[in-house]
């Protein structure tokens, strides 16, 4: 018997579903990934005394915020204007850590121009970007003895890739649970985001602390 094509029909991809989101569920997403790869800027920042962790928490803060209460009166414009002086120079340090917290500005940038700005295709370049930095992380680790053609499967298997994509997936799953943002899923994303105080890369403060 036919079934009219249904049956063979594929459900929709990861990306797929990112880009069906609503606005406040892109700001949310992007938000969210952008809370969790925060602690890479701290580290960095405290470790070459880099000013801008303070901003970059607030600013962070007002996103949730604007989430939480629908009439709050933020001026965004004023706040992007804050972004380009929370961007590390890479030529500037001769540190591995100004990659990651780089990512974090540019993620942060993300979910303010969302705000500001709403694009179907945010999420998905927050995603991208979450992944990008957990995947150039790895790569400073890939045994000498791989050959090119095994590198994407060694960098899938390994549990820090593994734990970001069940993050993301776990996140996608909260963000997309309501039509509307209720402050108490709101809060649900931001502790999820938190992630217990350990970043995308896996490392906390309390480690560098320790």
């Amino acid at each position: 018997m036919k079934d009219g094509g249904q049956g063979n029909k594929k459900p929709p991809s990861f990306n797929q579903r990112l880009r069906r989101l609503s606005d406040w569920q892109q700001l949310a997403f992007a938000t969210a990934l952008a809370q969790r790869s925060a602690i890479n800027y701290q580290l960095f920042s405290e470790s070459v005394a880099f000013e801008g962790g303070a901003e970059l928490n607030k600013l962070l803060g007002l996103l949730w915020e604007s989430l939480l209460v629908r009439e709050a009166r933020i001026n965004w414009a004023v706040q992007q204007e804050k972004l380009p002086a929370l961007q590390p120079d890479p030529a500037a340090f001769d540190f591995y850590g100004v990659y990651p917290a780089l990512d974090a500005v540019m993620a942060l940038e993300l979910a303010v121009e969302q705000r500001q700005q709403p694009d179907p295709d945010t999420a998905v370049r927050a995603s991208k970007l979450s992944r990008s930095t957990v995947r150039q992380f790895l790569e400073m680790q890939l045994p000498e003895t791989l050959e090119e053609e095994q590198v994407a499967a060694w960098l899938n298997a390994q549990p820090l890739m593994q734990d970001e994509n069940d993050f993301q997936d776990e996140l996608l799953a909260q963000v997309s649970s309501q039509f509307q943002p209720h402050p108490e899923l709101i809060r649900q994303i931001r502790e999820l985001a938190r992630n217990q105080g350990v970043s995308n890369l896996g490392i906390s403060l309390e480690d560098e602390e320790a």
